[in-house]
């Protein structure tokens, strides 16, 4: 049986159909969804998701939980690219310790869901990545250059606009954040895709854009339009700061597997940074050289408060939310301890 086949099923069950109904309709602003062994929660994220195909986010216990997740449901939606929002720190205001990957996959989130997809998003995360603030939407879209196909644009305005954004320009691109110009041909590695694009002109028009491996340099996909954002860990520190859930569209549903469990994370994060922001207050004489913690990071309150207008669904062992509760009748897979007879018992009884 396909992924796909298994999701039909499931999205023809009663139960199923009703939840993802409850949850489409945004009337209740939180839902229960309980007895949910195994990967069971993949299953039914994909099948609502499939139903609704409005924007969804899924926030976990931690990165590796998150990770497994994101891995079932890119088998199980393996038309549909699942995003995975991680941190971009190791620690707070230690910016020398950046997760290059991780700002690219944070930047690359940002631009899909400002400009918004018709089959919305589906975004695995955990409470410590939605600690940290992002840049604001209107930051976001002035620092954004757009480029399409048949579009006349001026090479070395193109270099000028790219050099403003913080991207280097070496001999060959290898990585995020560098571009190369050869003749009538400008390859850039933007902080919003993983990999690079390869823009061919012919005089001042752009005649294909296409992205390409940097290691083998071949061509992977033509696309016929492209955004092309500046590094927002380092161009746009100094821009006014938003939360993460205040970037999503409105009809965005937010699966908890542990919505206290969440703010505890997300106050204690909040914590460590305050901390931090002392020790570095301290050590330069009580001259602010950095930005107040409150302008970077969540604090429970302010997270609830973003959380406020949109539907929240509990899905782990433990509800502390109000609203209406869905059972599901499912068990965790026994131990069979290698004994086959017991598997062959169990299938049969799985099968009368």
């Amino acid at each position: 049986m396909k992924p796909n086949d298994l999701l039909k099923l499931y999205r023809a069950d009663s139960i199923v159909q009703s939840i993802a109904e409850e949850i489409k309709a945004n009337e209740d602003k939180s839902v229960q969804i309980k007895k949910v062994a195994g990967s069971l929660d993949a299953v039914l994220v994909a099948s609502v998701y499939q139903a609704s195909h409005q924007n969804q986010l899924i926030v976990l216990h931690d990165k590796e939980e998150a990770a497994y997740f994101f891995n079932d449901l890119q088998n199980l939606l393996s038309s549909k690219e699942v995003l995975f929002f991680p941190t971009s720190y190791k620690r707070p205001y230690e910016f020398e310790e950046t997760e290059n990957a991780n700002v690219l996959m944070r930047a690359e989130i940002l631009n899909r869901v400002n400009h918004k997809s018709s089959s919305g998003e589906i975004i695995v995360t955990y409470p410590a990545a939605l600690t940290e603030r992002v840049v604001n939407k209107k930051s976001l879209q002035r620092n954004t250059f757009t480029a399409k196909i048949e579009e006349k644009i001026d090479a070395e305005f193109l270099s000028e606009v790219l050099l403003s954004y913080d991207i280097e320009k070496p001999d060959f691109v290898y990585e995020a954040g560098q571009f190369a110009m050869r003749g009538g041909i400008i390859d850039v590695f933007s902080f919003a895709h993983d990999l690079p694009y390869r823009i061919e002109m012919f005089g001042d028009e752009i005649e294909s854009i296409r992205t390409f491996d940097p290691t083998s340099q071949l061509s992977v996909d033509e696309v016929k339009e492209i955004n092309l954002l500046p590094n927002i860990q380092t161009k746009l520190i100094q821009e006014e700061r938003q939360g993460f859930i205040d970037f999503l569209p409105n009809n965005t549903k937010i699966w908890f597997k542990d919505y206290q469990q969440s703010l505890d994370v997300i106050e204690s994060n909040f914590e460590k940074a305050s901390l931090s922001f002392e020790t570095i207050l301290k050590e330069s004489g009580d001259t602010q050289i950095v930005i107040d913690p409150e302008n970077l990071f969540e604090t429970p309150e302010s997270f609830k408060k973003q959380l406020e207008p949109l539907v929240k669904v509990e899905f782990g062992n433990r509800f502390y939310l109000k609203g209406k509760s869905y059972a599901l009748e499912s068990q965790p897979q026994p131990s069979f301890n290698k004994n086959f007879e017991l598997v062959a018992q169990a299938i049969n009884d799985n099968q009368a």
